[in-house]
C-alpha cells in the first residue's frame, strides 16, 4: 500500500522508498506531486470550478495549444480518459463514414470500450491463440465480430485485411510507437503503408498517443515519425496525473460531433474538460516548453538504456533492451520482438526473478514480463546510477 509520493519516488505504509518507473503507466511525466502543478490546480478551483454550460476559458486555451503543437489537431474535444478517448473516436468513424468494422493491431491495448477491447494481452494467450481473442469477460460478441485484427509490423497481413475488408472499415487504430506489449517501433515503411491503404480506402487513420502523447514529444509521436493520422486519442502525461484525455482532429471529422442527433456522434460527460484537469496541462505544457522537459526525459532515457545494455553483456544473458526517450522495456530473449507473438517469446521465468530482485531494492518496474517502464522529469543522475546497479544484481539472479 502506497501511502506518499514526491519527484521520481514512492513511499509505502511501512516506510520504505520507491525509484518509481512506473509513474501511473505513464501520467507523471514532471514528477510526483509537482507542486507548480498543483498550485495551478488549487488556483482553478478557487477560480471557476465546473459550470455545465459550455467551453470554460482554460478548456480554450489548452485546446488552442494543443492545436499550435499536434499536426494533426485543427480541433480538440476533451474527455476524462483515454477509453472514453478511443471509445469516441469509432463513434466519430462510424458516424463520418458509415461503416461499422474497426482494424487494430494484435497485442495494441486500446482501453476497455467493446469496440477495441479485442486482440490486446491476456494471462492465459497462447501463441495459437487466434488474433481477435477478447481481452476479457463481458464483451459482447457481435461486436468483436466487427474487429479485424492484424499482427504488428506484419505489411502482407496489412494489405490482405484491407483487400478483405477494406469497403467495410470506419477506422484503423495503431500506436505509432507500440508501448502496450513494451518499447516495439514499426518498421521502416509500415505506418507510411497504413496511411496510404486508409486515404485510398477511405477509412479514418487513429493514433493512440495516449501513452506517446505529451512524452514521446509535446506534437506527439506523430510529429517523430511524420506520419499524420486523421485523428489522435491522447491523455496520460497531458495533465501530470489529472484525468484529463481527448480527441484531436480535421476540422472536417470533428465537425461530425454533436449532441444526442441520429447522425452526429454525441460527446458528452459532466467531468469532460474538467477546469482542474485542463488548469493541470496547461501548466504541465508550459513547464515542459519553458524547461527544455524532454531533453531531460531523452538524456536520462539513453542513459538507462546504455547502461542496461552493458550490464546485461558483463552478465552474459541472453537479453535485450529497447526503448523511446523516457521510456524502456527489457525483453528477456536474444533478439528485440518485431510483433506481440514475439513479445510474448520472452522468458516469463527469468524475468519473474529480475522483477523480485529490483523490487527487493526498492526500484519500482512493472509486474509483467511485456511492460514498458519509463521516468519522469525528476529522476536525477544519482538515480540512474543506483538503478543500473540494482540492474546488474537483478540480471545475475535472472540468470541463476
Amino acid at each position: 500500500m502506497f501511502v506518499r509520493a514526491a519527484g521520481a519516488y514512492l513511499w509505502d505504509e511501512d516506510g520504505n522508498q520507491y525509484i518509481d518507473y512506473l509513474n501511473a503507466w505513464g501520467p507523471i511525466v514532471l514528477g510526483h506531486s509537482d507542486r507548480r502543478v498543483n498550485q495551478a490546480v488549487f488556483d482553478a478551483v478557487n477560480t471557476c470550478d465546473l459550470t455545465g454550460v459550455g467551453p470554460q476559458l482554460g478548456e480554450y486555451q489548452l485546446a488552442e495549444k494543443i492545436c499550435a503543437v499536434m499536426p494533426s489537431a485543427e480541433k480538440v474535444a476533451f474527455c476524462t480518459s483515454g477509453t472514453d478517448a478511443t471509445m469516441h473516436a469509432v463513434h466519430l468513424a462510424r458516424a463520418a463514414t458509415g461503416r461499422l468494422k474497426v482494424l487494430k493491431f494484435h497485442g495494441s491495448y486500446h482501453g476497455w470500450s467493446d469496440h477495441v477491447a479485442v486482440g490486446g494481452s491476456r494471462s492465459d494467450l497462447s501463441s495459437e491463440s487466434p488474433l481477435n481473442t477478447p481481452n476479457g469477460g463481458g464483451l459482447h460478441p457481435a461486436v468483436v465480430d466487427d474487429v479485424v485484427v492484424v499482427e504488428w509490423n506484419d505489411f502482407d497481413g496489412l494489405r490482405g485485411a484491407f483487400d478483405r475488408y477494406g469497403s467495410e472499415l470506419a477506422v484503423a487504430f495503431t500506436e505509432g510507437y507500440v508501448h502496450s506489449f513494451g518499447c516495439v517501433p514499426a518498421q521502416q515503411g509500415f505506418l507510411e503503408l497504413l496511411r496510404e491503404l486508409c486515404t485510398s480506402n477511405g477509412v479514418v487513420l487513429v493514433f493512440d498517443e495516449v501513452k506517446t502523447g505529451f512524452r514521446a514529444a509535446i506534437g506527439g509521436y506523430q510529429s517523430i515519425c511524420g506520419v499524420t493520422p486523421d485523428l489522435t486519442a491522447f491523455g496520460k502525461a497531458v495533465a501530470n496525473g489529472y484525468s484529463l484525455a481527448g480527441l484531436a482532429g480535421s476540422n472536417d471529422l470533428m465537425g461530425h460531433l454533436g449532441a444526442y442527433t441520429k447522425t452526429e456522434a454525441t460527446i458528452d460527460g459532466t467531468y469532460n474538460g474538467s477546469p482542474y484537469a485542463v488548469a493541470a496541462a496547461l501548466k504541465t505544457l508550459e513547464i515542459m516548453e519553458s524547461e527544455n522537459v524532454f531533453a531531460t526525459l531523452y538524456g536520462l532515457g539513453t542513459r538507462m538504456r546504455s547502461g542496461i545494455e552493458k550490464a546485461i553483456a558483463e552478465v552474459g544473458i541472453d537479453a535485450t533492451v529497447a526503448g523511446l526517450g523516457s521510456e524502456w522495456c527489457v525483453y528477456f530473449r536474444r533478439t528485440l520482438p518485431t510483433n506481440f507473438r514475439e513479445a510474448m517469446e520472452s522468458n516469463k521465468e527469468q524475468y519473474a526473478r529480475y522483477h523480485a530482485s529490483l523490487l527487493a531494492q526498492g526500484i519500482l518496474e512493472p509486474a509483467f514480463v511485456t511492460g514498458d517502464r519509463r521516468l519522469n522529469a525528476a529522476t536525477t543522475e544519482k538515480d540512474i546510477d543506483r538503478t543500473l546497479n540494482c540492474v546488474r544484481v537483478a540480471l545475475e539472479a535472472a540468470a541463476s
